[in-house]
């Protein structure tokens, strides 16, 4: 299976790929601008051919574009709605020119406003990307949550009534599975429960639309509610239900990309390491 890590832009986008190399990486994921900014400065065509050759060269595969942070495409205030269809635009428009494979997005909050409201606007949010002639080259990758609070998108149910829709637009639109928010949200990502988990993606969402994995344990009990990233088996989740989920035959081809925490240089070497030994002792 592809395996990276969400590596840092400093210096420019192409370093990224540099990192990734840096740490053996099969495939990298970065932000493309400030993830806690609005403001965001147009990319250089120069910079956007830079990355391309930079990558081809590297032949890492996937190469995934997460969105900023601040992008709510169910917001019920109009001024956040609209500052966030601009900038998920621009999102959409960078990875597109990098020649990135997928945009992995959170869905937000509707706050007050419920599920049903959710769905319809970030609906609407789509036909404005295909009315743009975005979403063509990238496919959007929607991101499940923990479920805390008012935020949208730990029910895979929802997830999928907003890819089929997304297709209907003609837009490319996919299933980015994240395994701490899975586990948090009450999904069956433990020892012995792992054939259930995929029987579950498959009936609420179809296996063929899981298109990236991000790959994190979970400082938060199993139902938590809690989004709090830990270090491959270190957390709620453990080293036996990683074992199973990650050397599971229709698991095993999609790419994974780790997010877990980076508090120093040898987090990122400590977790590929952990995942790499599971699969070696299985092999």
């Amino acid at each position: 299976m592809p395996l990276g890590v969400h590596t840092s832009i400093a210096g420019g986008l192409s370093k990224a790929i540099d990192r990734a190399l840096d740490l053996g990486c099969d495939c990298v994921q970065i932000f493309a601008r400030n993830p806690r900014s609005w403001a965001s400065k147009p990319l250089q065509p120069a910079e956007a051919r830079l990355f391309r050759e930079r990558r081809r060269l590297s032949k890492l595969w996937p190469v995934a574009v997460h969105t900023n942070y601040l992008i709510n495409l169910c917001s019920p205030d109009e001024d956040i709605f609209g500052k966030s269809l601009t900038l998920f635009k621009k999102e959409l428009s960078t990875a597109e020119d990098i020649g990135a494979d997928f945009l992995v997005t959170h869905l937000g909050s509707p706050q007050e406003m419920g599920r049903e409201f959710a769905v319809l606007r970030i609906l609407s949010a789509f036909r404005d990307f295909a009315g743009s002639k975005l979403g063509k080259k990238t496919t959007i990758l929607l991101e499940n949550t923990s479920g805390a609070g008012a935020a949208f998108g730990s029910d895979l149910k929802e997830i999928a009534r907003i890819i089929d829709g997304a297709k209907l637009l003609k837009l490319n639109a996919g299933l980015c599975f994240d395994t701490c928010h899975a586990f948090a949200a009450g999904y069956p990502l433990k020892a012995g429960g792992v054939k259930r988990l995929l029987s579950i993606i498959d009936k609420e969402i179809g296996l063929k639309s899981l298109k990236l994995i991000h790959l994190n344990d979970s400082k938060g009990a199993f139902c938590s509610r809690l989004d709090r990233h830990e270090h491959i088996g270190k957390g709620k989740i453990g080293l036996d239900a990683f074992k199973e989920f990650l050397t599971h035959p229709k698991i095993s081809p999609i790419p994974m990309i780790l997010e877990t925490p980076k508090k120093t240089e040898e987090d990122d070497p400590m977790n590929l390491k952990a995942v790499k030994g599971i699969l070696s002792n299985i092999a």
